[in-house]
C-alpha cells in the first residue's frame, strides 16, 4: 500500500488557551520534532475568559510538559481546586458540594453511596457528599488540596486561573521550543478541490501554506465550518443558556488572604441560570450564565451585580455563547479544538478538558494517520467516535442538573421540560424509582463521562428523589456513618494545614 507524503508543516489558528495548548503540547512531543509549527493569532480578538477553572485533567498536561507548578501557578495568579459548591439549585436555600474523588476517599464514599442509596429508596435523612470526601472536608475547612506531607495516594484537585495568563504562559513555553508565532489576521482560507485547506491568506497580502491546520479560532470555527463546511449540531434546545455577563472583583492585597482564602468553584443557582465565582489569587471571578430567551442583558447585569454586591454603575462584560458540538472533530486536513469544536457552557469546567483530551487522542493517532488512506480515515473516525462520545457524556450530566432541580422560575420550568437523551432518561428513572442505578452505571460506563461519585453527588446532593416512595432497604448503622465521617476529617488532619497568613 501506497505510503502517504509526510507531514512537514502544521498551522495552528488561533491563540487564546486552546491554541497555545496545542502549540505547547505538540511542540514538547518528540513525534512532532521534525514537523515546522507554526501559530497564526490576530491581536484584535480576545480571550473570551469563560475558562477559568478546570479539572484535575490539567495537572496531568502540566506535568507532561515538565512545567513547575509552582512557576506557572504564580504567573497565571492561580489557586488550588478542590471541587464545586452548589447553591441554591432546588430554590430552598440548601447546597451540596461536588468533590474530586481521589483512593483515599473509597471507604467513605461506600458509606455516602449507601446512605444516598437509603434515602431515594425512603429511609433516612437528606445525604450529602460534602463530609464523605477529603476535598469536602478542605473546601469546609478553607484548605489547600495540597498535603503538607507525603500521602499513600495522590490526591486529586483542580485549578483556577487566569485564562489570559495562561495562554501567554504556554505561548513563551511553545516559542521558546521552536513555534513560529505570527500576529495577523485572516481575510481568506484557501481549499484545494478534495476539501483540503490550503492556504491562509493573511490582511497583509501573505499566503501562508501547510500540509495540517488546527483551528482553535473560537465560536467563528474558520477553519472546519466556515471553510470545509462541517455542519455544527447545536443544543441551543437542550442547554438552554446561551449568554453570560461577568464582572471581576479585585483582591486588595492587604485583605488577600483573609477574603481570597477558597479553593472551590460556587455555582449558584439564580433566576435564569447560575452565578460563577472563581477565586484567583488577585480577584474573584464572577459571571452570571442565563439564557437570553428569559432574561434580557441589561436584566442579567443588574442581577449579576446585586448578588455579588456591586453598585449597577459598575461596567461589565457581555458574552454570547455557542453551545453544541461540530459533527466532526477532524475533517480531511483539519483537527478542530476548543471553542471552535464544542462547548458545553462553563458549568463543570469541561472545556479545558476537553481540548486536552482531543489533544492528547490526536498525538497518540498522528504517526498511524501518516502511514496510508486507510489509517488516515481510520485515525480520524477513531478521534471523532470518541471526541462525540466524551461531548455527549458531558451534556447528559451538564443537563441533569437543571432537569432535576425543583425550582419554579419560568427558565427553571423549561430546562426541566428539555428533551435528553435515552441514556440520561434510564439513569434518572432508576434513580428515582429506586431501582438498580449502579447497574446502569455500569452498563454505560464507556459512553460516560463522569462516574460513580460524580452521579451520587448530584443526585443526592440535589435530593432527588420521589417523596412517596418507600422500598425495602437496609440502611447502615448510624454509628458506620460517623465513622466515615470521622475518617475523612482525620485524614485532613493528618496531611493538610490550613493556609498561614
Amino acid at each position: 500500500m501506497k505510503v502517504k507524503q509526510a507531514i512537514r508543516k502544521i498551522i495552528i489558528l488561533g491563540g487564546g488557551t486552546a491554541g497555545w495548548m496545542a502549540a505547547a503540547a505538540l511542540a514538547n512531543n518528540p513525534v512532532f520534532a521534525a514537523i515546522e509549527l507554526c501559530l497564526v493569532e490576530s491581536d484584535n480578538i480576545g480571550t473570551i475568559g469563560v475558562g477559568e477553572g478546570s479539572t484535575p485533567h490539567l495537572k496531568r498536561f502540566m506535568d507532561n510538559l515538565g512545567i513547575s507548578e509552582k512557576d506557572w501557578m504564580e504567573r497565571c495568579h492561580a489557586s488550588y481546586k478542590t471541587g464545586i459548591d452548589f447553591i441554591n439549585w432546588n430554590g430552598d436555600g440548601q447546597q451540596y458540594f461536588h468533590p474530586f474523588y481521589f483512593q483515599m476517599d473509597v471507604k467513605p464514599a461506600e458509606v455516602f453511596f449507601i446512605n444516598a442509596n437509603a434515602r431515594r429508596r425512603g429511609h433516612g435523612n437528606a445525604v450529602k457528599p460534602d463530609a464523605f470526601f477529603s476535598s469536602g472536608v478542605l473546601a469546609k475547612h478553607n484548605l489547600s488540596p495540597r498535603p503538607n506531607k507525603a500521602m499513600p495516594y495522590i490526591n486529586e484537585y483542580g485549578y483556577h486561573f487566569d485564562a489570559t495568563e495562561l495562554a501567554n504562559y504556554l505561548k513563551d513555553y511553545a516559542c521558546q521550543r521552536g513555534v513560529r508565532q505570527i500576529i495577523a489576521d485572516v481575510v481568506e482560507v484557501s481549499t484545494t478541490q478534495h476539501q483540503q485547506i490550503e492556504t491562509l491568506n493573511l490582511a497583509n497580502g501573505e499566503r501562508l501554506s501547510a500540509d495540517f491546520f488546527i483551528d482553535a479560532s473560537g465560536f467563528s470555527a474558520k477553519l472546519i465550518h466556515k471553510a470545509l463546511g462541517v455542519p455544527f449540531q447545536s443544543f441551543a434546545e437542550e442547554l438552554l443558556n446561551d449568554s453570560a455577563v461577568t464582572v471581576p472583583i479585585l483582591m486588595d492585597p492587604i485583605q488577600t488572604q483573609a477574603q481570597q482564602a477558597k479553593y472551590h468553584t460556587r455555582a449558584t443557582a439564580l433566576r435564569a441560570g447560575w452565578l460563577w465565582q472563581i477565586p484567583l489569587t488577585h480577584r474573584l471571578g464572577n459571571g452570571y450564565v442565563y439564557s437570553s430567551r428569559h432574561l434580557s442583558a441589561n436584566a442579567a447585569a443588574k442581577e449579576l451585580l446585586h448578588s455579588v454586591n456591586l453598585p449597577e454603575s459598575t461596567q461589565v462584560r457581555f458574552l454570547k455563547l455557542r453551545v453544541g458540538v461540530s459533527d466532526k472533530a477532524w475533517h480531511n486536513n483539519v483537527l478542530a479544538i476548543g471553542l471552535a469544536q464544542s462547548f458545553i457552557e462553563p458549568l463543570e469546567a469541561t472545556s479545558i478538558m476537553m481540548t486536552q483530551f482531543t489533544l492528547e487522542r490526536f498525538m497518540s493517532l498522528f504517526e498511524r494517520y501518516q502511514l496510508n488512506k486507510q489509517a488516515e480515515t481510520l485515525s480520524r473516525q477513531t478521534l471523532n467516535q470518541a471526541v462525540m462520545q466524551l461531548v455527549l457524556g458531558i451534556k447528559d450530566y451538564i443537563q441533569a442538573h437543571y432537569v432535576t432541580s425543583q425550582r419554579s422560575e419560568a427558565y427553571w420550568v423549561a430546562a426541566r421540560k428539555v428533551a435528553i437523551s435515552q441514556r440520561l432518561t434510564q439513569l434518572l428513572k432508576a434513580w428515582y424509582q429506586g431501582e438498580d442505578f449502579d447497574l446502569l452505571l455500569y452498563q454505560y460506563d464507556q459512553q460516560l463521562a463522569y462516574f460513580r461519585p460524580s452521579w451520587y453527588a448530584l443526585l443526592a446532593g440535589m435530593d432527588y428523589r420521589d417523596p412517596k416512595l418507600k422500598r425495602p432497604f437496609e440502611p447502615i448503622s448510624a454509628d458506620i456513618t460517623a465513622q466515615a465521617i470521622s475518617y475523612c476529617q482525620t485524614l485532613v488532619e493528618q496531611y493538610f494545614q490550613p493556609k498561614h497568613s
